[in-house]
């Protein structure tokens, strides 16, 4: 599945990004992008090549197997 992010509660500003999934997301989901945790917020249905459009909350960056927000 493929899916346009909007990152909107980022702390430095909004975000905008592609992922690719083996399987679908759903709101609560986790995911990691770029040594960085999301939560999904909501998918709204797709557009042109996108299965989705997910607006997602930034949780943190990753780290040594820890978060920091």
């Amino acid at each position: 599945m493929l899916y346009d992010v909007l990152v909107v509660s980022n702390v430095e500003g909004e975000r905008r990004f592609t992922i690719e999934r083996d399987t679908p997301l759903s709101g609560g989901d986790e995911f990691e992008h770029e040594s960085a945790s999301y939560r999904v917020l909501s998918i709204q249905p797709g557009h042109g090549p996108f299965d989705g459009v997910i607006e997602a909350e930034w949780l943190g960056s990753l780290g040594s197997a820890q978060l920091a927000p």
